[in-house]
């Protein structure tokens, strides 16, 4: 339910008291020494109801578009309760540890509020650690908790641990199972309001549940974001936004829970074909890196489908090699043509896509004794690579921004068939599993997103000159 000046809950004394203390006063009797900075208004009711008297426990939802201060209203309920002696103990997730512990993250928010001894002196100063998992302790004792799920299966690590408080950001980036499952550890024996709060950008696969809890159902939904932002400049901040495609404008810009992506949105005909460029444009600049991603045929109606990919000195990205076998034993066709790029641009790595279950150790080990012969002498790296996300359209997406950004090309000499086909199925592919479990498998763009994984990976360990 969006919480509105209509629908605004009256809270009682005791609860405005109570936040007042612990976030909202400025007076050094009572002041959060973990707590530099104040919320702003709409900060301030995520704070309220999720501090709400309730006979159960507490839940809401804050955030919409990006850049709405969801992390910073995390980190300040997250440390509510951090100095005061009621053994505090609170849960912060994300889907991994890279974003749980990234720049900007609510971890390194706390790490700078709660862990600087000459901010804080030595009385109130915390302790933190990352081994065995990351959390931040308190002279007292209480404890805040990191923890990411990325698969389901993880939600039995909550199984057996109780919190007072769990601060889900980015909600909608969390399986379900995990969501649904976290009630069961929410307990305690203090007087401290149970309390679970969700901070998301809608997009995630989580979207449809929030949206049926919170946004289109019985519990309090905050809508905040850029626009709502005191701190920052909406002008300079809404013009970044229009460089997004037009899948996270609706998330990112517009906040816009309700709009699902439909085959057709990610990339037009017109902007693939701009992006075709001569063959002859890598040999103006020296190649940096070339990498190999290869989608594997499955059953029924897959080929097998090498994509080969090179990083240029100036930055650009170039689709320089896509071919495609139908065949049950596509090994010669896959020989000849990763031959071709060593010959042509020094291969690094070449990655097969990595087969579900107890086949994967067994088909990476027969590719690599296949290709031996061609690639222990030159040192190019043969390995699988994991698919990521489960949606071919979301792993498809930063692949076709890059085409409408002009960060990647595309060799106008690929076979006129397979471009056809790559071209189609930047178009046909949906989001939708149903839609897609009656289409043709996107060979060759599954082909082309792990090769620009791994071009990206290499990317990452070199400074491209400017």
């Amino acid at each position: 339910m969006r919480i509105t000046k209509d629908n605004l809950k009256c809270f009682d004394d005791e609860v405005k008291k109570l936040c007042n203390r612990t976030i909202f006063t400025n007076d050094p009797l009572y002041k959060n020494h973990y707590i530099p900075f104040k919320p702003y208004n709409l900060q301030k009711l995520v704070v309220l109801y999720a501090n709400d008297n309730s006979d159960t426990f507490n839940q809401v939802l804050g955030g919409a578009g990006g850049f709405g201060g969801k992390t910073s209203v995390g980190s300040m309920l997250a440390a509510q309760y951090l100095p005061y002696d009621d053994d505090y103990t609170c849960l912060v997730t994300r889907r991994n540890y890279a974003e749980l512990l990234d720049t900007n993250s609510i971890w390194e928010n706390l790490i700078s509020w709660c862990c600087d001894e000459e901010t804080l002196g030595k009385d109130y100063v915390c302790d933190y650690k990352l081994s065995p998992s990351p959390k931040i302790i308190a002279p007292n004792g209480n404890t805040i908790y990191f923890k990411a799920f990325d698969h389901e299966k993880k939600k039995q690590k909550l199984k057996s641990a109780s919190y007072d408080r769990i601060v889900n950001d980015e909600a909608s980036e969390l399986p379900v199972q995990v969501l649904k499952f976290q009630y069961r550890s929410l307990r305690n024996t203090s007087a401290i309001p149970l309390s679970i709060i969700n901070l998301s950008n809608p997009g995630g696969e989580s979207t449809d549940y929030l949206i049926s809890k919170f946004v289109d159902g019985s519990s309090p939904y905050i809508a905040m974001d850029w626009r709502d932002n005191p701190f920052i400049n909406k002008h300079k901040y809404s013009v970044s936004l229009d460089e997004l495609d037009y899948v996270d404008q609706q998330y990112q810009k517009y906040g816009n829970w309700h709009y699902k992506p439909t085959s057709g949105d990610l990339i037009t005909f017109k902007e693939l074909e701009k992006s075709l460029t001569p063959p002859s444009y890598v040999d103006n600049y020296k190649v940096m890196f070339n990498g190999i991603g290869i989608d594997l045929a499955g059953r029924g109606r897959d080929r097998t489908c090498p994509a080969s990919m090179v990083l240029l000195e100036n930055g650009k990205k170039m689709l320089v090699g896509l071919t495609g076998d139908e065949s049950a034993y596509p090994e010669e066709t896959v020989y000849n043509f990763i031959e071709k790029q060593i010959q042509d641009y020094y291969t690094n790595v070449i990655k097969f896509e990595r087969e579900p279950g107890g086949d994967s150790l067994y088909s990476l080990r027969y590719w690599q004794d296949e290709l031996y012969d061609l690639t222990f002498p030159d040192g190019v790296i043969v390995d699988d690579i994991g698919t990521g996300s489960k949606s071919k359209f979301n792993r498809a997406r930063p692949v076709a921004r890059a085409i409408k950004n002009g960060e990647l090309l595309i060799s106008d000499d690929i076979d006129d068939d397979c471009l056809q086909r790559l071209f189609d199925q930047f178009i046909y592919i949906s989001p939708s599993p149903e839609e897609m479990a009656n289409l043709k498998s996107p060979d060759e763009l599954d082909a082309v997103v792990y090769a620009y994984l791994i071009i990206k990976e290499l990317e990452s360990s070199y400074v491209v000159p400017k």
